[in-house]
């Protein structure tokens, strides 16, 4: 396997289902799935250490991440970059959006999943996925009504500290940073922020909303592809 696959705050691993990535290792971040309980983990950095001490085979990947798994990529990245050749980054930011994480959290604790879910479809989704409730809706909701929303919270407040813009000068392997047009989370606008931060870097903007790699699996594996033949040339 030499490319690596981190998935969206939530979800788990077989997010990655439908997304036609070849040679891919998908994995569960830590309280998600088969990760592992959040343990002491409180920052981006401490979930990108777990990520490398899960990793069943330790060589360098290229990374590909979304929302989360985006973020979780970066700091990878800059605290490991001899076991990252190379970074996909997708639908996130450079620096959050502190105090709206913050309120997440709030929101999840007092609400729970049931209560916080249909604002989340409605911001991860685009409308037309919703009102046909296609099955990449009805699974991403079954998933997350599954979540412990201490964990779901505790990863709000981890988020609401992420912010690598001073940084990101550091990351010299090649990075593609892909955007979503319909995307309410991330906007285009700040994708490319984080895209103009980096050296080097090469931006795409798909036709899609946050959930980029499940209502638009076959462009964004495209771009994968794309992303790895220019590191290879």
């Amino acid at each position: 396997m030499t490319t690596l696959l981190l998935h969206p705050i939530g979800l788990d691993r077989s997010t990655w289902d439908g997304v036609p990535i070849e040679d891919a290792l998908a994995i569960d971040l830590p309280g998600h799935g088969d990760g592992g309980p959040l343990g002491r983990i409180s920052t981006l950095d401490d979930v990108a250490d777990a990520v490398l001490d899960s990793l069943p085979e330790l060589q360098p990947f290229d990374v590909v991440g979304v929302s989360l798994g985006g973020m979780t990529a970066l700091h990878l990245a800059l605290r490991h970059p001899d076991w990252v050749r190379s970074l996909v980054v997708a639908c996130a930011p450079a620096a959050t959006p502190t105090e709206a994480l913050l309120g997440r959290a709030a929101d999840t604790e007092r609400a729970g999943m049931a209560g916080t879910i249909e604002v989340t479809i409605e911001r991860w989704f685009s409308p037309a996925a919703i009102a046909a409730d296609t099955g990449i809706v009805r699974t991403t909701r079954e998933r997350l009504l599954a979540d412990d929303p201490a964990t779901v919270a505790r990863y709000w407040r981890i988020l609401a500290e992420h912010d690598v813009r001073g940084r990101l000068r550091e990351l010299t392997m090649p990075v593609t940073v892909i955007a979503g047009a319909g995307d309410l989370s991330v906007p285009p606008a700040v994708a490319r922020e984080l895209a103009d931060g980096v050296p080097g870097a090469h931006y795409v903007e798909l036709d899609g909303p946050h959930m980029l790699h499940l209502e638009a699996p076959e462009a964004f594996a495209t771009v994968v592809h794309e992303h790895v033949a220019r590191r290879d040339d």
